[in-house]
């Protein structure tokens, strides 16, 4: 059993304000953060009918494992309760490509 979540082409006008400032003052409030994305997935959960959910992903500095924890605890220490929902996405080279391609772009530092 598992989920199975699938970036979707992202129209800007399917990303709440509200969401994109949320997105925004996270990245702000933490200096590794280089670059934000809000994003719509589809989510598969087992053998159910897939549905839509808006995910963040974030770029950051550095990718070892100390600075990822430490970004993993503050997300779910700070972020609202509708951010953490998609899940803390943390891009790598290839993933930063599709959410580039993809996704809405909310903040570069």
């Amino acid at each position: 059993m598992g989920v199975r979540h699938r970036l979707l082409d992202t129209p800007p006008e399917r990303v709440p304000p509200a969401l994109a400032r949320e997105v925004v003052a996270f990245c702000t409030s933490v200096e590794a953060v280089t670059a934000g994305y809000v994003g719509l997935t589809e989510v598969t959960a087992d053998f159910q009918e897939p549905y839509e959910q808006l995910a963040a992903a974030f770029e950051l500095d550095a990718e070892d494992d100390a600075h990822l924890q430490a970004f993993a605890d503050r997300f779910y220490a700070s972020a609202p309760p509708d951010l953490q929902a998609g899940g803390c996405n943390v891009l790598d080279a290839g993933g930063a490509a599709a959410w580039r391609a993809h996704a809405l772009r909310v903040f570069e530092r």
